[in-house]
């Protein structure tokens, strides 16, 4: 029997661990990118970016543009503290940016810049022709997509390092069901947080990349997680993970100066 608690999803085998679940759970929204053209200020993976008079479009240490990789426009959905409630965020790579990358590139592979409600005007950047001549041979995303958003609130996921914050880690092994399936397996089925979201928990192939480094967890709110789907043409190396972190301080104060970029694939 499925159950729901404050709309989190719990299994049945979890039932005895909703309180759990409920004080790890925070806000997230899902994304659902749509192959779909759209207008130059709206939410979207890859295609053309908002463009106001005074920005410029980002080039890399070698003088190249970057591409556009995502752009989320806050007025489309809401999410809570320290989220901004309105403007427009755009997340750029390079065409150099390929899979051989490691983790936490340096800025020279990306760019993350925030368009304030106040820069937006009706005189915007039209014409993008300088971008035809544009490399897309380690680009992710194969086409434009309009993004739709899902509010959600989520339990704790089963790679994040604060996992232990909220369940002791010696339950992991435990069988609790009949045919002996582990908490483990259980929550990884129901809670792996494998999704293209904004907020909410991490996804991580192999481990938490903030485990094994404590200065890392300053970083301790995601900004945006792309994950590789096929049938969306969306692949980051073989099946990867594109992932921005900020920290939570620094998101409240709209400053996008510190951001940790992580790539990971298989």
């Amino acid at each position: 029997m499925e159950n729901f608690e404050n709309g989190i999803f719990i299994p049945k085998e979890f039932i005895q661990f909703h309180s759990y679940l409920n004080g790890s759970a925070i806000q997230a929204t899902i994304i659902e990118p749509i192959k779909h053209a759209t207008l130059l200020h709206e939410s979207k993976f890859a295609g053309i970016p908002y463009l106001s008079k005074g920005l410029t479009h980002p080039k890399d240490d070698n003088g190249q543009f970057m591409l556009l990789l995502a752009q989320i426009n806050f007025s489309e959905f809401q999410l809570n503290d320290p989220f901004p409630l309105k403007g427009i965020l755009q997340f750029y790579i390079s065409q150099q940016c390929s899979p051989q990358v490691k983790s936490n590139a340096s800025r020279h592979y990306y760019h993350v810049q925030y368009v304030l409600p106040s820069e937006m005007d009706d005189t915007f950047k039209l014409d993008f022709s300088y971008l035809n001549n544009t490399d897309f041979r380690h680009f992710p995303i194969m086409q434009e997509m309009k993004l739709h958003f899902k509010q959600s609130f989520e339990p704790v996921s089963i790679m994040d390092y604060r996992l232990k914050n909220f369940f002791n880690p010696t339950i992991m092994n435990e069988f609790i069901t009949l045919d002996e399936r582990s908490f483990h397996d259980i929550y990884l089925v129901n809670y792996l947080a494998a999704d293209h979201k904004i907020g909410g928990y991490p996804y991580f192939i192999k481990q938490d990349f903030r485990e094994a480094f404590p200065h890392l967890q300053h970083y301790d709110t995601l900004l945006l997680q792309i994950v590789s789907n096929d049938a969306q043409q969306i692949m980051w190396g073989d099946s990867g993970i594109i992932s921005f972190f900020i920290n939570s301080e620094k998101l409240r104060q709209l400053d996008f100066s510190d951001i940790y970029f992580h790539l990971e694939d298989y």
